[in-house]
């Protein structure tokens, strides 16, 4: 990522790391800009994506809703609730590639289950919004 605006991006790294769970772009921004104002929307939101392309972090593209980012990035899989949106990681699991993988070149595997969480479990009635959205 060259060496330019390291101290924002160290800062924007432990902020995503000191968070814990997934959050998306926007709330990593909303705690950057916090205590650092003078860091912007983009420089957060492009700093995440580089960091996400380089591999230093994971994007988690689930599918209706903003990418969330993961600072662990040991090999482990996640699962989404359908209800609320919250997300856990879970431990890995082995997945073997396909026998036949159509031609592409295989680099990557993300394993994301979905089902309810417990808090969603316990009162099936009640409808949660997403903790960050």
């Amino acid at each position: 990522m060259g060496d330019r605006n390291t101290v924002q991006k160290d800062i924007i790294h432990h902020t995503l790391c000191e968070m814990g769970g997934h959050p998306s772009a926007a709330a990593v921004y909303q705690r950057v800009h916090q205590e650092h104002p003078t860091i912007s929307r983009s420089t957060v939101y492009r700093v995440l994506a580089r960091m996400a392309d380089d591999g230093r972090i994971l994007r988690l593209e689930l599918g209706g809703s903003d990418s969330r980012y993961d600072g662990d990035t040991s090999p482990h899989g996640h699962v989404r609730c359908r209800r609320c949106g919250v997300i856990a990681d879970i431990p890995p699991s082995h997945v073997n590639p396909p026998a036949d993988s159509q031609g592409f070149l295989l680099e990557d595997c993300a394993v994301i289950y979905r089902g309810l969480c417990p808090a969603c479990r316990k009162n099936p009635e009640i409808i949660y919004p997403a903790c960050d959205s």
